[in-house]
C-alpha cells in the first residue's frame, strides 16, 4: 500500500476501511507511519478530536490548516480568530507530531503568563498519559506509565518522553514570558501561544513590557532552533505588530500563496 497524504478529510473513512485487507501487523505499521506524517490524521483519529468534523465547514477549515501548517510549520505568525483551532493544531497536535518523529527535540511553550502556558502543557501531558492507543502505537517514544517511569512528568518541571539524550531541558516545558522566564535553558522549538492577552494591551507601557520580554525570550532558543507563533490580535500596536516590523515571522498568507490556498474562515 502506498503511504501518502489523502486529498480530503472525506477520504479517511474509506481509507481506514481498506486497511482491513492488510494483516494486523501491516495495518499497524501503516497507521504508525500515517500518525507521524499526516497531521490531520493524528489530530482527528489518533488524538480523537471528533469535533474537527462537527460541520463540513469546520472540517474543511481544520483539514486545510493542518495541511498548511504541516507543509511549513516554523517561522510563521499565525494570528487566527478565536476558536479557529490555532492552538489545537500548532501547540497541541504539531508538538505531539514532532516529538513522535524525534523524541530528542525539546519544546518550550511560552505564553503571556506561566499559568496560560501550563494549560497548554496540561493538554499535551494528559494526552500522552491517557491515550492508550497512542501509547500502544509508539512504545519507542511514549511511556506506558509516565508518572511512574518518566524522569519528569509534571507541569512545573515539564514532561520527558523516552529519549537517548539527557539535556537539562525536558521534552516539553511551560513558561510565562512576562512572569517566569527560565534561565540557562535553550529549546529546539519555541512555541509562543497567547503571548498577547487583553490584559497586556491596556496601556503603552504594558504593550512595551510584553514586547521587551518577548525579545528576551528569543534567547531561550537553541542554535538552529525554530519558532512558532499562534495568537489573536487585541490591539493595533501590540507585540504582534512589532514582530511584523522586525520581520521576526512570516505572515500565513505567504505560506498559503505558495500552496495555492485561498484565505478562509469559520466565521
Amino acid at each position: 500500500m502506498i503511504q501518502t497524504l489523502l486529498p480530503s478529510w472525506r477520504s479517511y473513512p474509506l481509507w481506514l476501511a481498506s486497511l482491513k485487507r492488510l494483516t494486523p501487523l501491516e495495518a499497524r505499521e501503516v497507521v504508525r507511519w500515517t500518525g507521524r506524517n499526516d497531521l490531520y490524521f493524528l489530530l482527528r483519529y489518533l488524538l480523537h478530536r471528533k469535533d474537527c468534523e462537527q460541520t463540513s465547514l469546520r472540517a474543511d477549515w481544520v483539514f486545510a490548516r493542518c495541511r498548511e501548517v504541516q507543509a511549513a510549520p516554523d517561522g510563521h505568525l499565525d494570528l487566527w480568530a478565536r476558536e479557529h483551532y490555532k492552538s489545537t493544531i500548532i501547540t497541541f497536535a504539531l508538538t505531539i507530531s514532532d516529538l513522535l518523529n524525534d523524541p530528542e527535540l525539546t519544546f518550550g511553550i511560552f505564553s503571556h503568563t506561566r499559568d496560560i502556558a501550563k494549560a497548554f502543557l496540561r493538554q499535551v501531558k494528559e494526552e500522552l498519559e491517557t491515550n492508550t492507543e497512542l501509547i500502544d502505537l509508539y512504545p519507542d517514544v511514549l511511556y506506558e506509565s509516565p508518572e511512574r517511569e518518566s524522569p519528569s512528568w509534571s507541569l512545573d518541571r515539564g514532561i520527558i518522553v523516552k529519549r537517548e539524550g539527557n539535556p537539562k531541558e525536558a521534552t516539553v516545558e511551560a513558561w510565562g514570558v512576562v512572569d517566569s522566564q527560565p534561565t540557562s535553558k535553550h529549546f529546539d522549538r519555541l512555541v509562543f501561544d497567547d503571548l498577547v492577552t487583553i490584559d497586556g494591551v491596556n496601556t503603552p507601557d504594558s504593550i512595551k513590557k510584553v514586547s521587551d520580554r518577548w525579545s528576551l525570550a528569543l534567547n531561550l532558543g537553541s542554535e538552529g532552533g525554530k519558532k512558532r507563533y499562534a495568537g489573536t490580535i487585541y490591539a493595533f500596536n501590540d507585540t504582534y505588530r512589532e514582530m511584523r516590523q522586525r520581520k521576526a515571522a512570516v505572515e500565513p498568507s505567504t505560506r498559503r500563496q505558495k500552496m495555492g490556498l485561498r484565505r478562509a474562515s469559520l466565521l
